[in-house]
């Protein structure tokens, strides 16, 4: 197994046709998607539907990791603020894209792009 192997689609689905939640959340019963938090509970977001994205499995471990390191930022007084924006590609509602930042006096601290698909 490669390092990216775990960004490969099962059963070669076409993320630009899952174009409701709907069919997401049938990819996630397929096990072809996960839930991911736009704002993680451990920052206080809320475990319900409008702080959910649906992306390819093993998506969500490298968010976990950068929300990680914004723990370690907020701990250490780096970071006081934090977005998480996704960006999407024709009338899917997989996001193509998810950018991070985080910042503190008008600066960013933290400011990562993960290209989904």
């Amino acid at each position: 197994m490669g390092l990216f192997d775990i960004f490969k689609k099962k059963n070669n689905i076409s993320f630009a046709d899952i174009d409701s939640m709907d069919k997401a959340k049938e990819e996630v019963r397929k096990g072809n998607l996960e839930i991911m938090y736009l704002m993680s509970p451990m920052f206080g977001g809320a475990e319900d539907e409008s702080n959910i994205l649906y992306v390819p499995v093993g998506v969500n471990k490298v968010k976990e990791s950068y929300d990680n390191v914004l723990a370690d930022l907020v701990e250490q007084g780096k970071a006081k603020s934090f977005n998480c924006t996704p960006e999407y590609r024709g009338n899917s509602v997989v996001p193509c894209k998810i950018t991070l930042t985080s910042g503190k006096d008008g600066k960013d601290v933290l400011n990562q792009t993960i290209n989904v698909w």
